[in-house]
């Protein structure tokens, strides 16, 4: 019964994607959720008593800058998110326990107010007599029209809808009755851009533009016949079939052949050679969609850039051949995709198109989550490829890591790292590799070190260069050679990942570095970077410092109000400084509304700073500290409140202090008897003080 009335978490889980961030809510099946946007930001409230987003990890794989915080001020309040650029969130729920919201980039625009939108139909003309009902706005055109001819379309329409599901007649009893009333037909707030919206009004003659405004319809989907992508090769053997097409390629007077070059593209794409299949596609002098189609295929095939717009644009929705290839070109799952017609297309490309695509396609499905559907696409590759691809392995190791298979991700990485034969994908997978040992806070081998070494030297003049870079300084202060890997940072850093890899070493840095390491590097650090530094860092940093007693510059560290993130945190962080630079009224004006248990042990040693022992006493007796109350009841003098029912050492000595203020039993009639009774008593003293000095260990400070 009482584990019923606990606080639930929610887990907050976050990743950056090309053109949006995403965060993702675990929750139970059933829970009611609500997503408000306003300027630069949002509000997220679930449906569940007292929760509690846990939002630590959130900011640790996020890189772009879109989310600048998050911020739940109570358990159970809806969680903030606040945008550091113009951006709006948008949120749907994923098999029905996770809310998913994306922050991209876009204006925001207020809802509008229903009520104010003009009518879509034309008024009608005031000056002149309406003979509808006063209620009914309707074109003049329309009204031009014979009523028993309109009655009779429209009642045919609603008779067609109802028989075919579409609409629900509820037909009044006979005899007579009130007509029923409408108003003028406004336009839908939000229309999506996919919707085709009409009436039955379009298809009456007369009418002339009164419907509903039109919405542009979305593509139009390829079937899988109009694209035929089974149908690009044939029974000859390839070399054969290419020295046939490529005889037939010119007629006489040098004159190209289109339907022979067509099948020679066709061919090429099938087989993976992109290239050659464009530099056929550029002998066409003119070119219509399906030409498109097939120069999109190749170029995605040779890893080149898509000339023209997308030709699959928008037909993950529509499945079949096209649905692949869109989901492949585009880079990323739409919402509306059918993964079950993208499966099936992918187990029936030819082998070599399936090992080269499939480690691709598990990567999309990993960031869309949907971690069984890349399970089934690397199988598929497996029963067709005997060997261990680099690729593959790759691709394993991000499902290891999504599922939180740590042990396993990390012996794939080092697996594709160390491989002799991954020439291309060892850098990323050691790059990859580093990244993990750091979010892990694990350690790293001599053989890494050496090799992100190499490899840092070796891509230094190509696109990865920067990325081996980041990984070698990180991969140093994995190894604590802080002075090397400060070393290695370029002079003003103006680029992201590189601030991003200077908060890791910093965070490193407070964590492990021994204490002259630590003050060397960050008593250094400029005013710009402080401030460029996330509030994780500076609240590591804060922590540090103030142990070791720059309580002051830990203060400044905490103090970021600009910040909205771990305000909790930071409040403590300040409340602690304070406390050490003995200002323990102002901690206790930072603490004031914190009613968390570390808040409330901080009130408790504030408390002491300032000598209120009983006051401190009642607080940690109200968060379970028996014995830390009972110590401060005895330091206040309040012997009673000092006893519970399970004394500790203090509650004890409270006993024992009550025992020596009870007066002792005289018998002035009896001077023998009172005599013995003093003596005993005496010793009774001596033994009770004895006893009060061997449980404080001799210390007479208490």
């Amino acid at each position: 019964m009482a584990s019923g009335t606990m606080a639930q978490t929610v887990r907050v889980r976050s990743g950056e994607h090309d053109g949006y961030t995403r965060l993702v809510f675990q929750i139970p099946p059933g829970t009611d959720w609500d997503l408000a946007s306003h300027q630069n930001g949002a509000r997220l409230a679930v449906a569940l008593k007292d929760a509690t987003f846990e939002t630590d990890a959130v900011f640790s794989r996020l890189s772009a800058g879109r989310l600048t915080s998050v911020l739940q001020p109570e358990p159970g309040a809806p969680l903030e998110l606040d945008f550091g650029c113009d951006c709006v969130a948008t949120a749907f729920l994923h098999r029905q326990t996770m809310v998913v919201v994306d922050i991209a980039p876009g204006a925001f625009t207020p809802p509008p107010d229903i009520a104010a939108l003009p009518p879509l139909l034309p008024k009608p003309d005031v000056t002149k007599p309406r003979a509808a009902h006063p209620g009914v706005e309707l074109p003049a055109s329309l009204l031009q029209l014979q009523r028993r001819g309109f009655e009779t379309q429209l009642m045919s329409r609603l008779l067609q809808g109802a028989d075919r599901e579409v609409v629900d007649l509820n037909l009044a009893n006979v005899g007579a009755r009130q007509s029923g009333y409408f108003g003028p037909i406004q336009s839908p707030a939000d229309l999506p851009e996919n919707l085709h919206v009409s009436t039955i009004l379009d298809e009456i003659p007369g009418l002339d533009q009164s419907a509903l405004l039109q919405v542009e319809t979305r593509p139009k989907c390829i079937a899988d016949a109009e694209l035929g992508f089974d149908t690009w090769t044939g029974t000859q053997p390839f070399a054969q079939h290419v020295a046939e097409l490529r005889g037939g390629l010119f007629q006489e007077f040098d004159r190209l052949d289109i339907e022979t070059a067509e099948k020679l593209a066709k061919l090429y794409t099938y087989f993976g050679f992109g290239a050659e299949a464009v530099q056929v596609m550029q002998l066409v002098p003119k070119r219509d969609a399906k030409w498109d189609r097939i120069e999109a295929m190749a170029r995605f095939i040779d890893d080149q850039q898509i000339a023209r717009s997308n030709p699959f644009f928008d037909q993950q929705r529509c499945g079949g051949d096209a649905a692949l290839w869109a989901v492949l070109t585009e880079g990323y799952l739409a919402k509306d995709a059918k993964l079950n017609s993208i499966e099936h297309s992918f187990t029936r490309l030819p082998q070599h198109l399936k090992v080269q695509f499939g480690p691709l396609l598990s990567e999309i499905l990993i960031e869309a989550d949907r971690l069984e559907s890349a399970h089934r696409i690397l199988r598929a590759v497996d029963r067709v490829n005997d060997t261990d691809d680099p690729e593959l392995v790759l691709a394993k190791a991000s499902i290891a890591e999504a599922e939180g298979d740590d042990q396993q991700a990390t012996d794939l990485l080092t697996k594709a790292a160390t491989a002799p034969e991954a020439t291309d994908e060892a850098p990323l997978a050691l790059a990859r590799l580093i990244e993990k040992r750091w979010s892990d806070r694990g350690a790293i081998t001599g053989q890494e070190l050496d090799l992100a070494a190499a490899y840092a030297v070796q891509f230094r003049n190509s696109e990865s260069g920067p990325m081996m870079a980041r990984a070698h300084v990180l991969a140093l202060a994995l190894n604590q050679e802080f002075g090397a890997a400060f070393g290695r940072f370029p002079a003003g850093m103006e680029d992201k990942a590189w601030h991003r890899t200077h908060d890791q070493v910093l965070q490193l840095l407070a964590e492990r570095g021994d204490d002259v390491s630590f003050l060397r590097h960050v008593l250094t650090l400029s005013m710009t970077e402080r401030e460029g530094m996330t509030i994780e860092t500076a609240m590591a940093l804060s922590d540090r410092l103030t142990q070791l007693g720059f309580a002051e510059l830990g203060f400044e560290m905490a103090n970021r109000p600009a910040d909205k993130a771990h305000r909790a945190d930071r409040t403590r962080l300040r409340a602690r400084a304070s406390i050490y630079e003995d200002r323990p009224r102002h901690a206790l004006l930072e603490l004031a509304g914190e009613r968390s248990e570390p808040a409330m042990r901080l009130r408790a040693q504030a408390l002491i700073k300032s000598q209120d022992f009983a006051g401190a006493a009642l607080i940690l007796k109200e968060i379970g500290e028996t014995d830390a109350a009972e110590r401060n009841f005895w330091r206040a003098g309040l012997i009673e409140e000092a006893q519970t029912e399970t004394p500790g050492m203090y509650g004890n000595l409270a006993g024992l202090s009550q025992a020596l203020t009870d007066p002792i039993a005289r018998q002035p009639e009896k001077p023998l008897a009172d005599a013995t009774a003093l003596l005993e008593a005496s010793s009774l003293t001596r033994s009770q003080i004895n006893d009060m000095f061997n449980m404080l260990g001799g210390d007479v400070s208490e």
